[in-house]
């Protein structure tokens, strides 16, 4: 792909955050509760199955056909 020629392809801005943005940053992050969140999420991601194999290959069954 040649981006010179692809008018449509935007740089993100590289405005700094304003006070309202670390306001709301500090709130989202400065809970009593973090790690009852993560042991929740933790107990449901342990009942998934099958666990999900990070280092496979999602694309193994293709190669017999390249």
């Amino acid at each position: 792909m040649n981006y010179s020629d692809n008018f449509q392809v935007y740089t993100p801005s590289l405005t700094s955050l304003r006070e309202r943005d670390w306001t709301a940053l500090t709130e989202l992050f400065d809970r009593d509760d973090g790690d009852e969140i993560e042991d929740d999420i933790h107990t449901n991601l342990f009942w998934l199955i099958p666990e999900p194999c990070w280092e496979d290959d999602p694309f193994d069954f293709l190669r017999e056909y390249l």
